[in-house]
């Protein structure tokens, strides 16, 4: 009888550590799971606090002499965004505008950060305006404006 008790015991223990193995291993895949909710709820949270608008027209500040084209965009959400070229993406009639031919600039003043319900004027250098139809696609912080415009 006693070594009948000795191997349910044996047993037990066993089947006591590979719940214990189980248990341990759920819990780093739910933790692992856990923190990658997270981190996405971030990156989401921000994508969702950048939004903007494209408040002047782009055809009406052409300088044709120094092909250069101005933008004035309002920041309407709630995140600020640096004010640098790294910042923002342009494509211009489907050409994408390198960080060397745009000019970031405070509309209101000489800021480093673009705050919520203030003004950037970017300026796009070395392009040219098509007579016609021209489309300008801004991204800052994944959130998209395009803008299209009839030049004359």
């Amino acid at each position: 009888m006693a070594s009948v008790s000795a191997s349910h015991l044996i047993i037990f223990i066993a089947s006591l550590v590979i719940a214990a193995g189980v248990v341990g291993t759920l819990t780093t895949g739910v933790d692992r799971l856990n923190t990658a909710i997270e981190d996405r709820s971030l990156d989401v949270t921000q994508q969702v606090r950048m939004d903007m608008a494209i408040v002047s027209d782009p055809g009406a500040d052409y300088d044709s002499s120094a092909n250069e084209v101005s933008v004035f965009v309002r920041n309407t959400g709630s995140q600020g965004v640096p004010i640098e070229p790294e910042a923002v993406d342009i494509v211009f009639n489907g050409n994408f505008i390198s960080n060397d031919d745009l000019i970031v600039q405070d509309a209101n003043g000489d800021a480093a950060v673009w705050d919520s319900g203030t003004v950037v004027n970017i300026t796009v250098t070395n392009t040219t305006i098509n007579n016609g139809d021209n489309r300008l696609l801004l991204t800052v912080n994944e959130d998209e404006e395009s803008f299209e415009f009839k030049a004359s």
